[in-house]
Order: structure tokens, then C-alpha cells, then sequence
């Protein structure tokens, strides 16, 4: 028994290696040069006699590069998803994010109104590439200018075949006029779009574009002829959530600081053409002038005064630990922006800041005051939002 047991073992560890287990030659030298590249630069620090800041900065930043791209995609397919399923199946997938309607009783389910964008989604498809490309694309490429980052052009503009998602639809019955409508729309866009373009002679694109926002429909005025409505006015109340993803050539710029300057870019244009106080203009009739749709009397005008803040953080980093802030504050209503001074070193600034906005619609529009610390030749840090 002894010595089958022992033939046994020896037959055990005689096997010979499948070749599924043997390395590639190209994965050996590709490890090969990575080892040599990673003792090459260490033994070049050490030789240069430079600071060890210049080998563990690349690798931190890379580190933190790969772990925001993975949280960024994870939030993307996570909306794709979403885009692409059944409501029901995203009422029971997602108990944690539902849509607006399940928590506001004036809100009611759209999926007859899903159905009918879905239908027409083609059609929509050649009006959307030439407003990206007539509107979008120069207001772009002026604006990247300012940063110096010149010659942006849309090459191929493809929005795909998945339409965008009405969340819930919500019209108003009290506090209107007697000749109009006014419906709010939750708009989710989470599609497979194609786009190219190019920056800096650098050819990128534009995958898994995401836009989130609450969209404003008002019908006016009401007539007594056929289609019965002069016109509609089609606008986002407040900026909407804009994420995409960059790939081909401009994927090496797709870090933190050059795509926020990006994302900025497009919400900036996307807020001139209809965020308030800009508005789309569709006229239905005729006997309905095209600037009282465009250019509508502003119902009022709220003063606004920003004193102070008090215990921010401290963002600022000293050879002693942690400095304080030099904090500014941004003030948005709708597509109306203002920025008071920054203060130095101090986290209880006093700003003492006048402004006044144009409010075109009293029904749902907010405002926003966000707080950033100044940093000199580096992304400003976020300090707060209300």
C-alpha cells in the first residue's frame, strides 16, 4: 500500500505542464521591459540626485487618475442600464433612486410618452446634428479659446438608437395665466452616441454621453384657431448634469482638470440656447410673433445680497499642516451667473455681494451658491454648495 501510494504522488508532480500554462513570449518581454523601466527610473532619480517627489507624484496621480475613470464609468453603465431597461425593472433594481413620480404625488408615470420618443428618435437624430454642429460646435471652440485650447471641431455626430427617458410629467393647474400651459418634464438621456471631433489637431470622441435635468414645456399663448397653441417654449429650468467620456487620442487628456474644462465648455452653450433665461422658441402659428416666444417680459427681479460664510474648510496645505482657504463663491439662476473676489486666508470671509437675476418663471426655478478655495495655477477647490 505504502509504495502505491508513493507511485501516486510521484505521478502527481510527474505531470507535464499544459501548454495553456505556459507565459506568452510577448506578455514575457512586455513584463521584462516594465521591470527594467521601473528599476531604470529609480536608479535615474537616485543618479540625478533628484527629490523622490518626482517618482511617487506620476504614480499618485496615476493612481487616483484609474480610481476616478472606474467610478465615473461605474456611473455611467450604471445609467445606461437604466436608460435601456423597462420602468418597472429600474423600480425594482434601483429602490434607492426612483423615479421622481414614486415620491410626488402631482407627478405622473410617462411611459406612453417613452413609447413616442422611441418612435420618432430617428427623426430627432438629424435635428440634434445640426445643433450640435451649427450652434453647439462654434460656441465650443470660442469658448476653449479662452483657455487656449484651439481648433475644436465636430467630425461624426451618431446619437444612436437609444432615446432619451421621461422620469414623470408634471402640469400645472394654479398660478398660470388663462392662455397657457405649463408641464415639467424629468428628461434622462443615457445613450450609445458616436461623436468625434477634434482639439489641438489631438482626434478624441465622445462616448456614453449622459444628460440629466428637469425640462420645462410652456404652451402659449392658447388660440381659437388650429393646432389651438401659437407656439411652445422649450428650456431647462437649472444647468443639467452633463458627464461623458472621452476615448481615442484625447483619453490621455481624460483627467480631472482637462474634461472638467470640457464638461464646463458644453454646459456653458447648452446653457445659452435654453437654460433660463434663454429659451427654445417653437412656433406653431403664424399670428404668433417669433420674439414673443424668444424674448418674453421677465416676470420679476430678485435682488440678491451674499454677507459672509463661516467656518469653511481649510484647504490650503503649509509647512506647519493645514493652512486655511481663499474662498470665492459662485452664484447661479439658471443660465445668470455671478463671482464675488476671493479673500485670502481666511475661512469666515465677508463678501458684502450685490446682485439681481431675471426671473422668467416663479415655478420651480432655485438658486445656487457654491464655494470654491482660490488655488494659483491649479482646479480651484470645492468648498461647499447650497
Amino acid at each position: 500500500m505504502a509504495s502505491n501510494n508513493n507511485m501516486a504522488v510521484t505521478s502527481k508532480f510527474a505531470l507535464p505542464v499544459s501548454s495553456e500554462d505556459n507565459m506568452d513570449v510577448l506578455a514575457i518581454i512586455y513584463r521584462f521591459f516594465k521591470k527594467v523601466s521601473i528599476v531604470g527610473a529609480v536608479y535615474l532619480v537616485g543618479y540625478m540626485q533628484w527629490s523622490v517627489a518626482w517618482l511617487i507624484g506620476p504614480v499618485i496621480l496615476s493612481v487616483m487618475r484609474d480610481q476616478w475613470r472606474k467610478e465615473n464609468e461605474y456611473r455611467r453603465n450604471l445609467a445606461k442600464a437604466a436608460a435601456v431597461s423597462s420602468e418597472k425593472d429600474v423600480v425594482l433594481a434601483r429602490l434607492d433612486d426612483l423615479p421622481a413620480w414614486v415620491f410626488f404625488p402631482d407627478i405622473e408615470r410617462a411611459e406612453w410618452l417613452n413609447r413616442i420618443l422611441l418612435q420618432v428618435w430617428p427623426n430627432v437624430n438629424h435635428y440634434a446634428r445640426s445643433l450640435l454642429k451649427d450652434s453647439i460646435e462654434p460656441a465650443v471652440a470660442e469658448s476653449l479659446a479662452n483657455y487656449k485650447l484651439n481648433g475644436f471641431k465636430f467630425e461624426r455626430m451618431i446619437l444612436g438608437t437609444i432615446a432619451p427617458r421621461v422620469g414623470g410629467v408634471k402640469v400645472y393647474d394654479k398660478n398660470l395665466s388663462r392662455d397657457e400651459i405649463i408641464m415639467d418634464v424629468d428628461l434622462f438621456y443615457a445613450g450609445d452616441c458616436d461623436i468625434s471631433f477634434v482639439l489641438q489637431r489631438i482626434r478624441g470622441g465622445i462616448k456614453d454621453l449622459q444628460i440629466h435635468g428637469m425640462v420645462r414645456v410652456v404652451m402659449k399663448p392658447l388660440i381659437t384657431k388650429m393646432p389651438l397653441v401659437g407656439g411652445l417654449q422649450v428650456f431647462f429650468l437649472n444647468n443639467p448634469r452633463i458627464d461623458f467620456n472621452l476615448v481615442g487620442a484625447a483619453d490621455v487628456l481624460d483627467i480631472p482638470g482637462f474634461s472638467d474644462i470640457l464638461r464646463r465648455c458644453i454646459v456653458e452653450q447648452v446653457a445659452r440656447i435654453m437654460v433660463l433665461p434663454n429659451k427654445l422658441p417653437i412656433k406653431l402659428s403664424d399670428e404668433i410673433p417669433t420674439v414673443d416666444l424668444r424674448m418674453p417680459e421677465p416676470e420679476g427681479v430678485l435682488r440678491i445680497h451674499l454677507v459672509e460664510a463661516q467656518n469653511l474648510m481649510k484647504k490650503d496645505v503649509s509647512m506647519l499642516g493645514k493652512g486655511k482657504s481663499d474662498p470665492y463663491a459662485i452664484i447661479t439662476v439658471g443660465a445668470q451667473q455671478w463671482k464675488t473676489k476671493h479673500i485670502d486666508n481666511d475661512v469666515n470671509p465677508r463678501w458684502n455681494f450685490w446682485c439681481e437675476a431675471r426671473i422668467m418663471q416663479t415655478l420651480g426655478q432655485s438658486l445656487e451658491i457654491e464655494l470654491f478655495d482660490k488655488d494659483e495655477g491649479n482646479d480651484d477647490d470645492k468648498l461647499g454648495r447650497r
